[in-house]
């Protein structure tokens, strides 16, 4: 077991960033899965939502890995000012680019202040944004967890209880068709924060090659029960059964957690000490935010400009592909823009 502050890059964490940054956007070219029909389509979208739906929370355990020993590194004045910095300039800088262009294009029309006002908050001009939410209260989380760092049996046990009241429990009450009030829920490690302090265990901790066997395992159970579930449930009901849905959902969990460490280990290999290989994944790595921020965009025009059918199985097995390098290509691009790169996407 280790314990020591996180380098400020490491190759694995860069590998989780871009393959993360690739399944967000098959999950956002795979919109069949919402409208349920009982068709080999649907399936097909199920599976490739079943298989991507771990990026979320890999995403918040990547920040929990490797910001929550920040103290090591700056004050906590300088800490919220990078994080600012970071994300929420441009979170206002391409709300407001996509804000005007949609009301060029007739999309989005003024209906006064209140509804505006309403929308940022909701995150209703781009939807896909609805991730700063939880990073953002995740980031005013880390000055108190990170007081916690070096105490991991603490940070283990709270692991667990948030594990098992916000994850377990609530499952388990729905599946017997009990109702849950959330009065259980542990309060110090709810929502997303629970992968954040998960993500930074399982970086700091070395796991032996049968726990990472039953780790693994448990990640496959999760997402089979998670598929089988949800299709056989559907197909008797008519509709989507969202019974194991959900990012804190055990299932989930469980996945974003054996990929994590998945990644973590393979990232030993000797591929990934390859100096090019490195420099390759660590040059992807720097565009995921970017191509996160204008995804959505660039999926508009290619299916627009192309007059793709997005239920096709191409467009759903190979359409996030096209996306990521397209946006890929753009942003790289774009970030050799003198002072405007670095704010558009730094």
């Amino acid at each position: 077991m280790e314990n020591k502050a996180v380098p400020k890059r490491v190759v694995c964490f860069d590998a989780l960033n871009v393959l993360a940054c690739l399944s967000v956007i098959a999950m956002h070219c795979n919109g069949a899965v919402h409208v349920f029909a009982d068709t080999y389509v649907w399936r097909q979208s199920l599976l490739v939502d079943v298989l991507a739906y771990w990026a979320v929370p890999v995403f918040i355990m990547l920040s929990g890995a490797t910001l929550m020993r920040y103290r090591e590194r700056y004050t906590t004045k300088e800490f919220l000012r990078r994080r600012f910095l970071k994300t929420g300039i441009p979170l206002v800088v391409w709300t407001a680019v996509f804000y005007v262009y949609y009301r060029a294009e007739g999309t989005i029309t003024w209906t006064g202040w209140r509804a505006l006002l309403n929308s940022l908050i909701n995150f209703t001009i781009v939807p896909v944004y609805w991730f700063f939410s939880p990073l953002f209260l995740v980031y005013l989380s880390l000055p108190v967890l990170s007081r916690l760092s070096d105490d991991r049996r603490v940070l283990w046990y709270m692991t667990g209880l948030g594990f098992a009241s916000c994850s377990v429990l609530p499952f388990v009450c729905s599946a017997l068709q009990l109702t849950y009030w959330g009065n259980f829920a542990f309060p110090m490690l709810g929502g997303y924060l629970i992968f954040a302090v998960l993500g930074y265990l399982l970086y700091t901790t070395e796991l032996s090659l049968w726990q990472r066997i039953v780790l693994y395992a448990l990640g496959a159970f999760g997402a089979v029960v998670r598929y089988f579930h949800t299709a056989i449930a559907s197909v008797q009901e008519g509709a989507i059964n969202k019974l194991t849905w959900e990012h804190q959902n055990w299932p989930t969990v469980l996945l974003a957690a054996a990929v994590f460490v998945f990644v973590k280990y393979a990232c030993r290999y000797p591929l990934f000490q390859r100096e090019k290989f490195v420099r390759l994944v660590k040059w992807l790595s720097g565009a995921s935010f970017g191509i996160y921020l204008i995804h959505v965009f660039i999926m508009e025009q290619i299916t627009y400009r192309f007059s793709i059918n997005t239920l096709s199985g191409w467009w759903r097995l190979f359409g996030a592909f096209a996306v990521y390098f397209v946006a890929l290509l753009l942003v790289k691009v774009l970030q050799k823009i003198p002072y405007v790169g670095k704010c558009l996407f730094p």
